[in-house]
């Protein structure tokens, strides 16, 4: 072999079983491997006790005539540690290499989960979007931020056990937030860069909440840069100030999502009632008081 290379000496399914599983773990592991993650191994026992494991790709290599673990330590340390609780019914996709040399074992470590081939969160919210068919023709990068507006609002505002990281996905399946979602497809097909946080986005559904027809008139105003002959409408005011947040312009300063949403609110209400803004106003001390709803 040249110098620096590897190459695949025998790949086979295997039935998972706890021998397999200890053998496995107890191999020695290549200098090459990751440090052990506790959080990963807590995300793995999780999933093992919520039925959720799939089968595993596990990688030796041989080395130097030693046999070496160089995929799999987690997953194996996990399930030598489940206690009585083995899962039943996996298989094990086991990859036997041969490695030239340290730098041949270095370049075979790097294949496996590279960096671009890992699942995003834009991965998973757009798998979860696009099994339903209603919302299949919004662009996933807004479906995704729509969802996140909601979840900002239901655990920020309304104080609700909400699905948090990639859980919050699964959101996209209820019926009662796809109007929500293809309004806020259409709303971000104009250049709206500075609207596009989960904290406005949250505001947005708070007030599509609180009256559907308002809310579009007054975001779709919003979107489109404000009332262009009247510097004193609310969505002209807020379209403004959400830029200068944006950019972070030293005038205003630094913006919380918690004070962009009050802000958002602020202006929001503002046209409900029919009034002129002069300037957005939120709470700088908005730990100490709930955010507001929409009216």
């Amino acid at each position: 072999m040249d110098p620096g290379t590897f190459r695949l000496m025998n790949s086979e399914i295997k039935e998972l079983t706890l021998p397999l599983a200890q053998s496995f773990h107890a191999m020695a592991p290549s200098p090459t491997e990751r440090g052990l993650d506790k959080n990963r191994l807590k995300m793995l026992k999780e999933k093992a006790h919520g039925k959720l494991l799939i089968s595993f790709s596990w990688a030796r290599a041989l080395l130097n005539g030693q046999w070496i673990r160089v995929n799999g330590q987690h997953s194996s340390q996990m399930l030598v540690e489940l206690n009585g609780e083995f899962p039943a019914g996996l298989k094990v996709h086991m990859d036997d290499y041969e490695v030239a040399d340290l730098q041949g074992l270095a370049l075979l470590f790097r294949q496996f989960d590279a960096k671009k081939s890992g699942r995003t969160s834009a991965d998973v919210a757009g798998a979860y979007q696009n099994i339903e068919p209603e919302l299949q023709g919004v662009r996933r990068d807004i479906g995704k931020l729509a969802i996140e507006g909601v979840t900002f609002y239901r655990a920020q505002v309304e104080k609700q056990p909400t699905p948090a990281g990639d859980d919050q996905y699964t959101l996209f399946h209820e019926f009662a937030l796809y109007d929500f979602v293809k309004w806020v497809g259409e709303i971000f097909s104009m250049k709206t860069p500075e609207m596009k946080s989960r904290a406005v986005v949250g505001a947005m559904y708070a007030s599509f909440v609180a009256d559907q027809q308002e809310a579009k008139k007054f975001w779709e105003a919003v979107a489109r840069g404000g009332d262009q002959y009247d510097d004193t409408a609310a969505s002209t005011v807020l379209d403004d100030w959400l830029k200068k947040v944006t950019e972070k312009e030293e005038s205003i300063g630094k913006v919380t999502p918690a004070q962009v949403y009050q802000g958002c609110v602020y202006a929001y209400n503002a046209f409900r009632k029919g009034q002129t803004l002069t300037k957005i106003k939120y709470d700088f001390k908005i730990w100490q008081t709930p955010l507001p709803k929409a009216a």
